[in-house]
């Protein structure tokens, strides 16, 4: 990956469930980790939309993780 360039190409057309998938066949097995791996990949530009957009992703996943967790 080139400093600058997505981390996954083409993310912005991914539905949040292509969008996770994708991030695991680069990142893992585990969902929410291999979003949160996005996430840090695109920190250099956190005004990006496409930080934005891991990084919400990564958020909705681990509140679900966490439903009924209380």
């Amino acid at each position: 990956m080139n400093i600058g360039s997505p981390v996954i190409l083409g993310w912005e057309t991914l539905s949040e469930d292509e969008a996770v998938e994708a991030a695991i066949d680069e990142f893992g097995r585990d969902p929410t980790t291999s979003v949160a791996y996005c996430a840090f990949a695109a920190l250099g530009a956190r005004d990006s939309a496409e930080y934005r957009f891991w990084f919400d992703l990564f958020m909705k996943l681990e509140k679900a993780s966490h439903v009924g967790w209380a």
